[in-house]
């Protein structure tokens, strides 16, 4: 049963109780819980409130971390904060974020994100010096949030027991999180205006986002009061919005501004800021401005109900934004800026019918993230068990085996899961796995210059989108051309980006010529996986994972017969789509990334056994040599095994005399099953071939290693030999090969498949003087006669010779004389003297 706390009553009860005795509540419950989950209505302005009273309390001689999702909403809170303080950012109150540094020795409160946290936590897993650690907005359910709670959870568990965690949010499912927690739940009613939906009479289609939106804000502008904000999927329905409105007559007066994750922090303040007295703001915005952000004077919401989603395909390994609809706690947080000052309107383009359609709550980003950048982090830290970890939400196993693949793959790991001293350095840098391998790759000043602008260029949006061109090496040519012409214009964000990587491994900045193969040398740290080999000349290549890319035959880049791809698209189809490459020198891939193999292997094709020592990375072959010394016992195996799939080819099974020996061991088999006679079928004999066929590969110190040689043994002589000495005489017993006829011919049994009673076929006249049927099986079966003219052809079937000789012979006779009038045809075939061939009459 989750413990519940109004800190709403606790204040009306006790006469508007001041900031510092509110704080002395909190300090109490902190002191005797482990933990706290606080919740607010949307907008409620509690972002600012616990961390204060926390501090003024001093509830811990630490310091307090306050973690946000986001980079603009940290600075924003820290900037908040410490205008309270009338102090200012990097005082009592500062922020880290990526890149970024405003704190000092006197800072108590760091405002700052996830990623940060996870880093500080690997680098000193005793968090030494922090107090309380305070996870703002935990309903987004980022994958950071939930990496940070579960590291933060084990180092409180074993190693800093006093260690204080707080989880702040307007919209979650505060009973799961305090049962996890074992924590009370204090709900802050803040002071909220009443905010009106309103709901479309159609559902938007995304393909319309920006037109819809501009609508809708045009309307509001004319019915409304106070500034407008406009939630949109992404930065590019944003800037489709801003130009038709800009272009629109219908907003005179009022400034259209963007708010998006990657402006730069002056343009996002600009969003952000009061509205000047008499003028009015239309903001529109991605999903950033749903929480912790305070837009002053914002009195109503355009809410598209979309949002691009990071969704990670753990089949192909790559991580793609998909446009989806929000979930209802995502509308409930957007419709709550509305009524930060006064009463407001949220205009909802969707049905009401549309929204009983919506999920309740945003699912956690780890069921379907990509994990590896989280699996470095628990390796880093010293945990090799992920799932053993305190989860809010298990990550899912297979997309936990595809991380540990990578970055054993990335030389971050071990097998284990243990980290490399490489894996170290890696989880040090902040940016992606991938990335992190591929700057510790380069060996030189020069190459590091290089590989931290192919970072940056990878880590945002492509300026040359829509080029035609896939190449890196000219966008790198150009980011350089531009950054030192001093006028980087579209490559801004890209050119600090890189000077930030530059710094942190101390190089300077690089503009002279770009060698596109030392671009490809570098990609293929990030991307080993993607070291392509052209298999036409139209564009297609094969990926060292064994999949099929395209890329249009008009890009300059397919003249490489050998690529690396940093960017593509997996379809539902066979073949990708490439939008970023860089060509390669097979030559110059890193050693650490080829295998040698050994390929010794039967070629069905040429029917033989085939030696290749092969350089290999993933499934492409980069260079490959005969072998001349094959291990013969490796050899003999691997013939033997070739049998089990292409026997029929490599053997004479087609020799009569081995599916006669076959069929009279079966036969023999059949009748006496206490005899226990081997299979010697075709099919078993192929599957036990390393049973038997061994002793006969080796003639003369030479291996037989072709179908052309092992088809010039004598195969039943082999079956045969595989049968015991005792056994062999017994079949010989039960089941001779010939019979002898009066005639002294010695004529072969039939042994015939499926068949009670094997058949000896004889000319009629061989068999003159013979009074009963010949038996087999010690006497105990006759055989069945299957009687023949002089010509061969059958003329009777018999299993009783002595009653064809006194009934049906006198018939056959007949036929005989007439068809065969130079044959002797005796009246009494008994007595008369068998012969093989023509006989003078008597």
């Amino acid at each position: 049963m989750t413990r519940q706390i109004d800190i709403h009553k606790i204040t009306e009860r006790s006469g508007n109780l001041p900031a510092s005795l509110v704080a002395e509540r909190l300090n109490d419950l902190l002191l005797s819980h482990d933990s706290l989950v606080v919740t607010a209505p949307p907008g409620a302005g509690k972002s600012t409130l616990l961390p204060l009273t926390m501090l003024a309390g001093g509830v811990s001689e630490g310091k307090i971390l306050m973690l946000e999702p986001r980079r603009v909403a940290a600075r924003h809170i820290a900037s908040r904060m410490s205008d309270i303080l009338e102090e200012n950012v990097g005082g009592t109150v500062g922020y880290r974020v990526r890149f970024e540094n405003r704190v000092s020795s006197d800072t108590q409160i760091e405002v700052l994100t996830e990623g940060i946290l996870t880093r500080m936590v690997v680098s000193d897993p005793t968090l030494d010096g922090i107090g309380v650690v305070v996870f703002d907005e935990f309903h987004e359910r980022s994958i950071n949030s939930d990496l940070a709670l579960a590291l933060v959870r084990q180092v409180q568990s074993v190693l800093r027991p006093d260690l204080k965690i707080v989880v702040m949010s307007a919209t979650i499912d505060a009973e799961k999180i305090c049962d996890t927690l074992d924590a009370p739940l204090v709900e802050c009613e803040g002071r909220m205006f009443p905010v009106t939906i309103r709901y479309a009479q159609d559902d938007i289609e995304p393909r319309d986002a920006a037109r819809t939106t501009c609508q809708a804000v045009i309307e509001a502008y004319k019915k409304e009061e106070g500034d407008i904000l406009a939630f949109l999927p992404g930065q590019g329905e944003i800037e489709r919005c801003r130009e038709i409105l800009s272009a629109s007559q219908s907003l005179e007066g009022a400034t259209v501004v963007p708010l998006y994750g990657n402006l730069s922090p002056s343009e996002q303040q600009r969003a952000i800021a009061p509205s000047k007295e008499g003028e009015r703001k239309v903001v529109l915005a991605t999903p950033i401005a749903e929480t912790s952000l305070t837009i002053e004077g914002v009195r109503t919401v355009v809410d598209t109900g979309l949002y691009r989603k990071p969704v990670f395909n753990p089949r192909t390994g790559l991580t793609h934004l998909e446009v989806t609809t929000v979930s209802r706690d995502m509308a409930e947080q957007r419709a709550g800026r509305a009524g930060r000052v006064a009463e407001g309107t949220c205009m909802r383009l969707w049905t009401k019918a549309a929204e009983t359609h919506m999920e309740e709550h945003r699912h956690a980003e780890i069921e379907d993230a990509d994990l590896a950048p989280m699996l470095l982090s628990i390796a880093s830290f010293g945990e090799t068990d992920i799932m053993s970890m305190p989860w809010l939400t298990l990550p899912p196993r297979r997309n936990v085996a595809n991380a540990h693949a990578l970055l054993v793959m990335l030389g971050a790991i071990t097998d284990d899961g243990v980290v490399t001293p490489t894996g170290k350095r890696m989880a040090a840098l902040p940016c992606h796995p991938r990335i992190a391998r591929m700057i510790l790759g380069a060996g030189s000043d020069k190459m590091r210059a290089l590989a931290c602008d192919i970072a940056a260029l990878l880590e945002e949006k492509d300026p040359m989108a829509d080029s035609g061109s896939s190449d890196m090496a000219l966008r790198i040519s150009v980011l350089r051309r531009m950054r030192k012409n001093g006028k980087p214009g579209g490559w801004t964000r890209i050119s600090k980006i890189a000077a930030e990587y530059r710094r942190m491994v101390r190089v300077d900045e690089d503009n002279t010529d770009v060698v596109p193969s030392e671009v490809g040398q570098l990609v293929c740290f990030a991307y080993p996986e993607r070291i392509a080999m052209a298999i036409d000349k139209i564009g297609t290549y094969r990926l060292s994972n064994g999949k099929e890319v395209r890329i249009d035959g008009k890009d300059d880049i397919t003249a490489h017969e050998w690529i690396v791809v940093a960017s593509m698209y997996d379809g539902a189809g066979t073949t990708g789509r490439v939008f970023l490459a860089a060509p390669i020198d097979k030559e110059d891939i890193d050693e650490s990334m080829l295998i040698r193999r050994d390929n010794v292997s039967w070629d069905s094709r040429q029917g033989r056994l085939v030696a290749q020592r092969e350089w290999r990375v993933g499934k492409l072959t980069l260079n490959s040599q005969p072998i001349q010394d094959i291990d013969e016992e490796q050899a003999v195996d691997i013939v033997c095994e070739a049998m089990k799939k292409d026997g029929l080819s490599m053997l004479d099974w087609s020799d009569d005399d081995v599916a006669r020996l076959q069929r009279r061991v079966a036969q023999v088999a059949q009748w006496h099953p206490e005899l226990m006679l081997p299979d010697v079928s075709t099919e078993h004999l192929m599957q036990t071939a390393a049973e038997w066929l061994p002793l006969y590969l080796r003639e003369g110190g030479k291996l037989r290693t072709s179908s052309a040689e092992l088809k010039k043994l004598n195969l039943s002589e082999m079956i045969w030999n595989i049968i015991p000495y005792e056994q062999q005489k017994e079949i010989d017993e039960i089941a001779p090969t010939h019979i002898q006829v009066p005639t002294g011919s010695k004529i072969r049994i039939d042994y015939r498949q499926g068949a009670e009673v094997p058949v000896l076929s004889v000319r009629l006249q061989e068999c003159f003087g013979m009074d009963s049927t010949p038996c087999v099986d010690r006497g105990r079966r006759p055989l069945l006669m299957e009687l023949l003219s002089p010509g061969f052809k059958p003329v009777q079937l018999t299993s009783d010779l002595a009653s064809f000789w006194q009934n049906a012979y006198f018939e056959v006779r007949s036929e005989l004389r007439r068809r065969y009038p130079k044959h002797y045809w005796p009246d009494n075939p008994l007595e008369a003297e068998a012969v093989r061939g023509v006989k003078r009459k008597q």
